[in-house]
């Protein structure tokens, strides 16, 4: 295994510095690739399945970890960073409250609280588990979602609902906060 790794670190050695590129233009953007770690879009992507069994909606969500940690950062005035050991347990609350001002849920016409159970890491994204406590299937939901909204203008918050086997899917951004889809 570590021969073979050898191997590709030398070939991928040996092709940056090959002059099989011409230089100029073609060779700077495969450097600005390879090199570019920021991401060039904003978008959460929640997962949002109602469980009769426990009575509630289990809601999954990803964002990008350093959109988040700026945006924590910027609400405590201190620098948050997700990667160092035990943090997530240490910001526990902070994403907590975040999360609680950020989205709004109305099942059915009545504005339902949101349980904030945890996260983890998984690559670039954090991965975030909430509940959203109604007594039966619902009907009618309404989310207010704004999260990292207030630091992206082309931040998009898009929720895949599934209800009464049925998906629909909820986009909110800066124009568009509140979305309501139907059963």
């Amino acid at each position: 295994m570590n021969k073979i790794l050898i191997a590709l670190l030398t070939l991928g050695s040996l092709f940056l510095n090959a002059t099989v590129l011409e230089p100029g233009v073609e060779e700077l953007r495969f450097r600005e690739s390879v090199l570019q770690t920021a991401h060039k879009y904003y978008l959460s992507v929640s997962n949002v399945k109602y469980n009769a069994k426990v009575g509630a909606l289990q809601m999954t969500s990803r964002f990008f970890i350093d959109d988040l940690e700026k945006a924590l950062s910027a609400r405590v005035e201190k620098e948050i960073v997700f990667t160092q050991e035990g943090s997530l347990e240490r910001y526990k609350s902070l994403i907590n409250d975040y999360f609680n001002a950020k989205l709004r849920v109305k099942v059915d016409g009545e504005i339902i609280p949101i349980s904030y159970l945890g996260s983890e890491l998984e690559n670039d994204q954090i991965v975030l588990y909430i509940e959203i406590n109604v007594e039966q299937e619902p009907s009618e939901i309404e989310m207010r979602f704004t999260a990292l909204l207030e630091l992206f203008e082309e931040q998009k918050n898009m929720v895949h609902l599934k209800v009464k086997a049925q998906r629909k899917t909820l986009l909110m951004d800066v124009t568009k906060k509140i979305d309501l889809v139907k059963f």
